[in-house]
């Protein structure tokens, strides 16, 4: 069963990003309140996941982009170490709290609003991440491997491809009943955040999130969103990198690379090299 760290991780950067949706409609989640939740309950990532990510941006050798950046938790930590990375996000409101972040830290990062599929194949990368299982927000097949589709040709030859997922053995052990946080924010109301996990059904797990804003006992504003996660077979994510073109693909234990994952891993890490 999931662990309750990894579980909050799988939540709330789920948040971060919409790019599982149909591109020509209109965002309707990762909206106000969860960019203000999500910073005030994950603002940095723990030392070990970080440590892994940085890895890999250290060792790049040319340029480095960060697809569904979120609010820059990654990010800003990373261009305040000297590292140039450039990033991306389809929520307006995830973009707005990272450049403003960054303007109180002096720095100004090449950041852009997009999904996946529509960012331009004129500039190629060595190195591409995505970090806390964000892509497990894909579930359609076809989708999936547009996608990848598109991070491998985003690569430059020999250029690498890190991301983790949710496998089989992250199912959430609460079904059906709602757990929640709550955290104050500088102008004194509280944003709630409540979370219930549904069954799961064909590897997918859904959650129904519900964020509220409130003023002592008055409900200010409420947003009620829907995450359904993709949870990968054994092999599952290995054929897609192959179908794609990546044929040098590694498994990593999370999160540590130097080792190898196990079968029975909740979280594998993919470095995937074109």
């Amino acid at each position: 069963m999931i662990k309750n760290k990894m579980y909050g991780v799988m939540i709330f950067f789920f948040v971060v990003n919409c790019f599982a949706m149909d591109s020509s409609k209109k965002p309707t989640r990762y909206l106000g309140l969860c960019t203000e939740f999500w910073d005030l309950d994950k603002p940095m990532p723990s030392e070990k996941e970080y440590a892994l990510f940085r890895h890999y941006v250290a060792q790049s050798k040319g340029p480095i982009l960060e697809p569904m950046c979120g609010t820059g938790r990654y990010t800003i930590p990373l261009l305040e170490e000297g590292f140039n990375i450039e990033a991306f996000d389809c929520s307006p409101f995830m973009l707005d709290a990272l450049r403003n972040k960054c303007a109180k830290k002096n720095l100004s990062p090449h950041v852009w609003e997009s999904y996946i599929e529509s960012v331009p194949e004129t500039k190629k990368y060595d190195l591409l991440f995505i970090p806390d299982t964000s892509f497990c927000i894909f579930l359609d097949k076809a989708h999936i491997k547009r996608c990848l589709q598109k991070l491998y040709n985003l690569l430059l030859p020999k250029g690498k491809l890190v991301f983790d997922v949710q496998t089989q053995y992250s199912r959430p052990d609460n079904i059906g009943l709602w757990s929640g946080k709550a955290y104050k924010r500088a102008d004194g109301n509280i944003i709630i955040e409540s979370v219930l996990p549904l069954p799961v059904e064909n590897s997918v797990a859904p959650l129904i999130l519900r964020y509220e804003l409130m003023n002592n006992t008055d409900l200010l504003k409420t947003e009620m969103e829907y995450y359904p996660i993709k949870l990968y077979q054994p092999g599952e994510m290995d054929s897609l990198l192959k179908e794609v073109g990546f044929r040098h693909i590694k498994k990593i234990k999370a999160y540590d690379h130097t080792r190898t994952s196990s079968l029975q891993d909740d979280i594998i890490v993919y470095e995937c090299i074109k």
